[in-house]
């Protein structure tokens, strides 16, 4: 997993985690997402995303194709499976699921192959008795189930409560 330190803010506590997935074209399957790095394997990416980072520095054998992000993205990924200008895609869930949906026949490859950790932040240099006090927030959140309402109400696929 990547991590950016910011020099601006203080990361808090985790508050949900997503998942991030490869949806397969129509008629590729894979196992579970550990058998996408292979030789002759195209992953399509959004550039510069979070996806992008990790595989760039963790594919072994299998070639990522990059395509801009736009306000279309999961027409966009599909269309980049549809073509065969890439086998897989691997994105976060929340682009994975629509891109799936959006072409028919593509899948969701079991598994995940990284997880993005969402946090709260504080401006720089604010005191551990208000950091503290934000965790306990956030984790009050989780543990009343706050946190997982708003998760499913959004209608999210692939996001998770994070753990305390």
């Amino acid at each position: 997993m990547f991590w950016r330190r910011s020099k601006k803010a203080d990361s808090g506590a985790d508050v949900w985690l997503i998942d991030l997935v490869y949806i397969a074209a129509p008629g590729i399957v894979f196992a579970d997402a550990a058998q996408v790095d292979r030789l002759g394997v195209k992953v399509g990416v959004i550039q510069g995303s979070p996806s992008d980072r990790y595989l760039s520095h963790n594919l072994k054998s299998a070639e990522i194709v990059r395509i801009p992000l736009s306000a279309h993205i999961s027409a966009d990924a599909a269309e980049l499976l549809r073509s065969g200008k890439s086998d897989v895609f691997g994105a976060d869930s929340g682009v994975g699921y629509p891109t799936a949906d959006e072409l028919r026949g593509a899948t969701i490859v079991p598994g995940t192959f990284n997880i993005v950790r969402v946090a709260v932040a504080l401006p720089k240099g604010r005191s551990s008795e208000i950091q503290g006090k934000l965790a306990d927030i956030v984790n009050d959140a989780k543990r009343t189930g706050v946190v997982q309402k708003a998760i499913e109400g959004a209608g999210l696929k692939g996001v998770h409560v994070a753990p305390n």
